[in-house]
């Protein structure tokens, strides 16, 4: 039952961003595609995201790894769960790459590892849990 309701629910999504005059295009998730980026995160922003909603945003620089736009979650989703995140954490993020709204590269991020902490943001097909 809960399956059906959130699927539902994301169903409805996209039409009420269309009703609020924010942009739909929601960038593709790939389970298949998935890697792992390391490093520190240098810059964190809260934008509005491809629904309207503040997404928070990081940018992360690692040794060998640097992801200039790395897409977490709604800052609401975030602060529910009790999760901060802030410039100088050390943290490995697995996720995809894909493209934004402007055609600009974003990395969508399924699981954040910080210190002991492991947080999933995606269920396993890569949808989003919030």
């Amino acid at each position: 039952m809960t399956r059906a309701i959130g699927f539902g629910a994301a169903l409805l999504l996209p039409l009420l961003a269309m009703a609020d005059g924010a942009s739909t295009k929601a960038p593709a998730y790939s389970v298949k595609d998935e890697v792992v980026v390391s490093g520190k995160v240098v810059d964190v922003k809260t934008i509005p995201d491809w629904m309207g909603k503040d997404g928070v945003n990081l940018t992360i620089e690692g040794e060998k790894d640097k992801a200039p736009h790395v897409d977490v979650a709604p800052a609401r989703f975030l602060a529910m769960l009790d999760v901060a995140l802030a410039v100088g954490d050390q943290l490995e993020v697995r996720g995809c790459w894909s493209q934004s709204a402007d055609g600009s590269p974003v990395f969508l991020v399924h699981q954040i590892k910080k210190q002991r902490t492991t947080l999933n943001v995606r269920g396993p097909d890569g949808t989003p849990l919030w």
